[in-house]
């Protein structure tokens, strides 16, 4: 125990004693440690016999006026603020029970004081009995006349005891406060709520009652910023309940477009037509004719193709039936098959023969109450497998797509049925498209949408400027998630719609379409892809995602930093192998059917599907009746996107200039000095790039300083000097003293 023998504290001595509002003067001094409690015989009325009864006054803030506050803990003589002071400044020698009448609470409200029916307790004797009290009345307010507070020596022994003049409400047994009352908002109360009685006492005088509904309206916006503070007196804002701000959309009314202008396909009668079997004797006789030893086991019918599986023996070479490819479109006398050896997943090779009769699939087969019923917005259906299910993928998920095939293979209403999926499933607040369309046809139908961000783009030299919208965009996104501590889009509109309180800004997807890029890249490539590039690379969790459609899958159009960042495509039918490894990385986009079957390729191997079809009636009449529900709310236009185009192209040729400008007159005056100016020269005496000693030459060529390069001039001395140190001053308006 002895290692553990607490270290007592030492005692300091004060010439004077050190006085402190909240610790009161005793003959022992200050106390210097924590001294022992005994329990006293009789125990206290408030704490009982454990606890001193003491009453101590704690002030953690240090913001309360200690005049006034520590007064009710101080002795008669010692009270800072006398009784006469009181009665002078407040009216009363008890200010903190003053409250806001009933009348007054009227007068500022126009709203007379209701409690609740449950709140209202019958009374036997509802005018003798009273069990509490609802707002006091101000001094002499029954009577409505001021008079002048009397002196202390005129009151009454009883008058100076209590003198509290509270008034009892004689409508009501019990009548205390409810917090469920209907109480003001704190941007509504008025200053003067919070001015002291002592100024309404002085000003009172005799009122007249008046008819409040004759009285202006106060403004309260104006009332608002004169709101006074003051610890002595109550607080009203205590008791004031706000509700959350609730931000309102004018899309609130907005109603989705119905889902009956769509058609079904009719079903098939002929489950098992005949030339089902006929194409399965073909398969087995060609296998025996080739001497492998397998045959088809099963079957499985599409829309568009049927898939027959073979199962091969023991020993028997799988490309053994892929070297037969063409032997098999030969035997069955179609325009193309595909092999699949194996089918993943299985144990049997898969020989994909185009059907007798292709069975279109409709939009409306597709729609399913999986697809109704999802919470994600960005769902999107595509079509049928070979089994008859409808194929779905979110954007989101995606999160950028890129579609390509060879004209009339079903590309363009692949783009539609995306952009019909989205505009089924989202608001104009939630989902906003770009559209580009370079020949001025494919996208005709969405024109006036309200989901557009800016009228559909087919000036090819208007895509630059809104793709670096995009990219701004995309930052200033990022921005307003790092402040709300948020991963992505989905978590910030969770957060959003879970506080409401909060106000946070509603961000809605964008959704970047472009119909033909080979045409865009003819123009301005550069730019466009790097916008491209950036967007792909990390607009992801901004909730920015792009659907890029081409019908020239070259490396020239579609270079690999762009299809690195795009990870789901979706290819049609091209004319060659060279075609199917650029979109797909790998060979089969060249034998399909067309007319809608496509390849889809994300993370997995390419799944093949029937394109569901989507009408011009059906594309024309959801768009009518978007724009029915509201009217076109555009970002931009394209003459502001045009003007910004401009600016930004004045500003960077200013900024280079610029910059040419501070170094033009020491780079000039240094070729004038050594009688040369050459590009290399200038790089190893500023050390700058090539880019920028190359520009800078051409402008001391513009301005007549050295001469133009001469074709076939290979000699090393540069080119030859037009001025000399006299005359460059002149050109840059500088004087001979200031260049000694």
């Amino acid at each position: 125990m002895g290692l553990f023998k607490k270290k007592q504290p030492k005692t300091i001595e004060h010439e004077e004693p050190f006085k402190i509002p909240q610790v009161t003067e005793s003959d022992e001094g200050l106390l210097t440690s924590k001294p022992k409690f005994s329990m006293g015989e009789i125990g206290s009325v408030f704490f009982g016999s454990q606890i001193k009864d003491k009453v101590v006054y704690s002030d953690n803030q240090g913001s309360v006026n200690v005049d006034s506050a520590y007064d009710a803990f101080r002795s008669e003589e010692d009270k800072h603020i006398k009784e006469e002071e009181l009665l002078r400044k407040y009216g009363s020698k008890y200010p903190e029970f003053s409250k806001i009448s009933n009348k007054e609470r009227e007068k500022l409200f126009g709203v007379k004081y209701e409690p609740p029916v449950e709140d209202k307790i019958k009374s036997v004797e509802p005018k003798k009995k009273k069990l509490g009290f609802s707002f006091v009345e101000d001094i002499n307010e029954k009577t409505q006349i001021v008079e002048e507070p009397k002196p202390v020596d005129d009151l009454t022994t009883e008058q100076k005891t209590i003198n509290l003049d509270i008034n009892f409400d004689d409508e009501y047994e019990y009548n205390s406060f409810d917090p469920k009352l209907e109480e003001p908002k704190a941007s509504s109360i008025p200053s003067f709520l919070f001015k002291s009685s002592a100024d309404d006492t002085k000003k009172e005088e005799p009122v007249v009652e008046k008819n409040t509904t004759e009285e202006k309206p106060l403004d309260l916006e104006k009332k608002e910023e004169e709101i006074i503070y003051d610890d002595n007196k109550p607080k009203v804002e205590e008791n004031i309940t706000t509700t959350p701000k609730v931000v309102s959309s004018k899309y609130d009314d907005y109603k989705l477009p119905p889902l009956d202008i769509f058609k079904k396909s009719s079903a098939s009668s002929d489950e098992v037509p005949a030339w089902l079997e006929e194409k399965k004797d073909i398969i087995n006789d060609t296998l025996k004719s080739f001497d492998v030893e397998g045959e088809v086991v099963n079957y499985t019918k599409g829309p568009a193709f049927t898939r027959y599986e073979i199962m091969l023996a023991a020993g028997q070479k799988v490309a053994r039936v892929k070297s037969l490819h063409e032997n098999f479109q030969m035997n069955l006398g179609v325009k193309s098959i595909r092999i699949l050896a194996p089918i993943p997943g299985k144990k049997t090779v898969g020989i994909e023969v185009p059907n007798d009769k292709t069975e279109m699939v409709c939009f409306g087969d597709i729609i399913t109450d999986e697809f109704i019923n999802s919470e994600n917005k960005t769902m999107v259906m595509l079509g049928k497998d070979i089994d008859g299910n409808p194929i779905s993928r979110c954007i989101d998920d995606m999160p950028h797509c890129l579609v390509a095939g060879a004209t009339k293979s079903g590309k363009s209403v692949c783009m539609s049925t995306i952009l019909i999926s989205l505009l089924l499933k989202n608001k104009p607040d939630e989902l906003k498209l770009i559209l580009v369309d370079p020949k001025q046809v494919e996208f005709s139908f969405y024109t006036g949408l309200p989901h557009l961000i800016t009228p559909i783009i087919t000036d090819a030299s208007l895509v630059p400027g809104a793709l670096k919208w995009a990219v701004d965009e995309m930052e200033r996104r990022y921005q307003v998630l790092n402040a709300n501590r948020v991963r992505n889009i989905g978590d910030y509109n969770k957060k959003a719609k879970a506080h409401p309180e909060l106000a946070l800004e509603k961000l809605p997807y964008i959704i970047i379409v472009i119909d033909e890029l080979a045409d865009l890249m003819t123009g301005g490539g550069a730019e466009i892809e790097d916008n491209i590039k950036r967007i792909t690379a990390k607009a992801r969790a901004a909730g920015i995602h792009m659907v890029v459609a081409t019908q020239r899958p070259t490396v020239q159009v579609v270079s690999g930093n762009i299809k690195g960042n795009i990870p789901t495509r979706i290819a049609f039918r091209v004319a060659a192998f060279v075609d199917s490894n650029t979109i797909l990385d790998e060979g089969g986009a060249e034998n399909l059917l067309g007319k809608g079957d496509m390849l889809i390729k994300d993370i997995d191997a390419p799944q093949r599907v029937q394109g569901a079809f989507v009408s011009d009636d059906e594309i024309t009449a959801v768009c009518d009746y978007i724009c029915g529900e509201a009217a076109p709310d555009y970002v931009f236009t394209h003459d502001q996107l045009k003007k910004s185009m401009e600016n930004t192209q004045i500003k960077n040729e200013q900024a280079e200039a610029g910059e040419s400008n501070e170094l033009l007159y020491d780079v000039a005056s240094f070729c004038v000095n050594s009688k040369s100016c050459s590009i290399n020269g200038i790089q190893q005496q500023f050390n700058f790039g090539f880019n920028r000693a190359q520009r800078i030459v051409a402008i001391l060529e513009q301005k007549g300083i050295v001469s133009e390069k001469r074709p076939g001039n290979t000699s090393n001395k540069g080119r030859e000097i037009l001025v000399d140190m006299h005359q460059l001053n002149l050109m840059f308006g500088r004087g001979d003293d200031d260049f000694e």
